[in-house]
């Protein structure tokens, strides 16, 4: 061998990530690690083929956090296992032991040596380490590689490198490169070695060279020249590549040798090249006394990659401006329904509520207050209908208009909302729509019948075309046609209503009724397992309540809080109803054989109604079966309506006592009138009672506000 020997030195991996797999390892965080810093295994690979231009290279792409690796993409190609640290704060990240973390990884090497593991599979020899720690929401991912290497006692030497055909001659170095492509190829290799790095080459008798395994090194040193050889990521003309340090140490350890010929093989275009690979004589010193013995601690390592400043140090991968703003915004909101499951719900179906279609009837204070909630619930399809334009007063208490939406007269409600929405989340599905929601006991003149029947016919799509429909309008007759539809098309729907400082939030029930729900024993007229609307505790059609109302009457005042309340509170409802194995049928929590479990019902059991009064600050929540005498969603009403369709509506919304009729409230009102007046005469004869009959005027007014 040369004699001029000099200290050898090792080209070091240089960390290479795709986008990918930081786009995993987000999603890989959020659905299975979530807070644990456990270690996880990972792997990565390198490849031989040699270009100038590109050091070694350690990549990770996207399946590098898959459980199984995939085989060698290429004879070049070497699979490296590794273990993440994904630590949840940047100041873990910072503050962690990693000297206890490289010397962990260090240890698994020596131990594979000691065992002799790492001559039957000799990719045990390298390792790496990562640590990282994923800003998710600024789309930031802080990273520190390590590729552990074990110190020797004394450092290796080795004479000057030497191209393979200079060190062989032509002849006998193509027989050796087609012995490595031989071993390598998985066609035709072993196939438990063929991604393995290492390998010996043994001249045969015929003064060829055959290729054999680690683990043949007692029996071809006997037979004659042998020399190791190793798949080589570097592309250094005098220098091998970092995998070699801790190979040198193997073969000082367990084969006791003082001397050894390395062979880097390296590729080009798929087949090793005796151009470009070369040959070193190294020399290896004794071990210390203690490394020889089985139960020594591992040597020290290193291999803390620098950082791109050249210094000891972490890097960062900053995604955010590479990506779509749409995209940044869309993994946003799903990253914050996903850290509900973390915490709290771990059972909550957050997906579910992207592809719901919520109809909000009505797009003022209460509408724009669900439409935003809706949003921070994921939703991704909102429709408003209004019929009114913005005006100067609305800016400051709907929080999706500004004052230019208010010039010229005003933009269209519905349109201003949406349009609003999408500026705020661009990935929304919204649409508005400017029409009129016929109501009872408004006359419909002949030059307006045209206009109402195409607003019920629009209506009526909209209800069919979407999953929960929100009564969020100013008057109480304009609820009462959304309410049969949502009836008839069996939606869920879901009512808000304000007072000065009071609120009703209610979801109606549906035709589904729950086996399990017995109605509450109440006087008066029959009722249903099925939970109440918001006109079953009425005993009188829907009326035109707009008649000689004063100015203060016109508009909806509420103290300005109470939208916000009530509108937050009617999403809320919705979210749990979805998320309650019964849907829309879900019983009120007193009925509810799930109340309680967490696990079935991550969003808690579904109140019927919640109403709230500011004055006092209370809330309680109750329950109110269907009236089965309902002119909005009794059975009566609507398999009329299924039957008539607009012909039956227009009758109700011209003469709303033919609801009465039809419902049989007209007779109840003759009993409970002649029942009044045969207590009256009892009265005179000194036996007086109080009225059983129910209060046409006001009922019980628990909707009413």
């Amino acid at each position: 061998m040369d004699q001029r020997k000099t200290v050898l030195q090792f080209q070091p991996f240089q960390s290479a990530i795709d986008v990918a797999f930081w786009t995993e390892l987000g999603h890989y965080k959020l659905d299975k690690l979530r807070l644990s810093e456990d270690a996880v295994p990972i792997h990565g690979h390198y490849s031989a083929s040699c270009q100038t231009d590109v050091p070694s290279i350690l990549q990770l792409e996207r399946s590098s956090l898959e459980e199984t690796q995939a085989s060698p993409s290429s004879m070049g190609t070497c699979e490296v296992a590794g273990t993440l640290y994904n630590l949840n704060t940047l100041d873990r990240f910072k503050t962690l032991d990693r000297s206890a973390a490289l010397q962990a990884e260090a240890e698994r090497i020596w131990q594979t040596i000691v065992t002799g593991e790492a001559e039957r599979h000799s990719r045990l020899l390298n390792r790496f380490l990562l640590l990282t720690f994923a800003e998710l929401k600024l789309f930031k991912f802080y990273y520190w590689f390590a590729f552990p290497a074990l110190k020797p006692a004394v450092p290796f030497t080795a004479s000057p490198a030497q191209s393979l055909t200079a060190a062989y001659g032509p002849e006998a170095a193509s027989q050796l490169a087609a012995a490595c492509d031989s071993w390598r190829a998985p066609e035709s290799g072993p196939q438990e070695t063929s991604a393995d790095p290492f390998w010996l080459l043994v001249r045969t008798a015929s003064n060829g060279m055959e290729a054999r395994p680690l683990t043949a090194w007692t029996q071809a040193r006997a037979e004659g020249e042998v020399c190791l050889a190793m798949a080589d990521p570097c592309n250094l003309a005098a220098n091998p590549g970092w995998p070699l340090r801790n190979m040198l140490l193997l073969a000082a350890k367990r084969w006791r040798c003082q001397q050894l010929r390395v062979v880097c093989v390296r590729e080009l275009r798929g087949k090793a090249d005796p151009t470009v690979s070369i040959v070193l004589d190294v020399e290896l010193p004794p071990l210390p006394e203690g490394w020889c013995e089985g139960d020594q601690s591992p040597p020290a390592a290193m291999g803390w990659e620098p950082n791109a400043k050249g210094k000891l140090g972490p890097r960062m991968a900053d995604l955010g401006p590479t990506m779509d703003p749409r995209r940044l915004a869309e993994s946003a909101v799903d990253l914050n329904l996903r850290l509900m499951r973390w915490r709290a719900a771990p059972s909550l179906g957050t997906d579910r509520l992207a592809d719901v279609k919520c109809l909000l009837l009505g797009a003022g204070t209460l509408g724009c207050a669900v439409a935003r909630t809706l949003l921070g619930w994921g939703v991704r399809n909102i429709s408003f209908v209004d019929n009114s334009t913005v005006a100067f007063s609305n800016p400051v208490r709907q929080s999706l208009y500004e004052f230019e939406d208010c010039l010229g007269g005003g933009k269209p409600k519905a349109t201003a909302a949406a349009e609003a929405l999408q500026r705020i989340f661009p990935s929304v599905n919204a649409q508005g729509v400017s029409l009129s929601i016929p109501m009872p006991g408004h006359p419909i003149s002949p030059v307006e019948l045209e206009k109402v029947a195409a607003d019920t016919a629009r209506l009526e799509q909209l209800v069919a075309e979407h999953d929960v429909v929100f009564l969020l309008m100013d008057t109480r007759e304009s609820r009462w046609l959304p309410t049969l539809l949502a009836a008839a098309g069996g939606k869920l729907a879901i009512n808000a209503a304000l007072g000065f400082d009071s609120f009703l939030v209610m979801r109606h029930g549906t035709s589904a009724s729950v086996p399990d729900v017995e109605p509450h024993p109440t006087p008066g007229p029959a009722t249903t397992t099925r939970l109440g609307c918001y006109f079953c505790n009425d005993v009188v059609a829907p009326l035109d309540s707009t008649v000689d109302r004063t100015l203060d009457q016109q508009c909806t005042v509420a103290r300005p809080g109470l939208a916000g309340i009530a509108g937050a509170l009617a999403v809320e409802l919705m979210t749990a109803t979805l998320q309650h194995p019964a849907g829309a049928a879900a019983p009120p929590p007193a009925a509810d054989p799930l109340a309680g479990n967490v696990e079935a019902l991550p969003l808690g059991a579904v109140p019927h109604m919640v109403r709230g009064q500011l004055g006092g600050f209370a809330q309680m929540c109750l329950t109110g079966q269907a009236f089965s005498q309902c002119t909005a969603c009794s059975g009566t009403v609507v398999r009329e309506y299924r039957a008539r369709g607009w012909e039956f509506l227009l009758e109700a919304l011209q003469d709303p006592k033919k609801l009465e009729d039809l419902t049989g409230l007209t007779e109840l009102h003759s009993s409970a009138a002649a029942m009044c007046d045969d207590f009256d005469e009892s009265d005179e004869d000194g036996e007086g009672g109080a009225a059983a009959g129910p209060d046409r005027d006001g009922q019980d007014e628990w909707m009413s506000l």
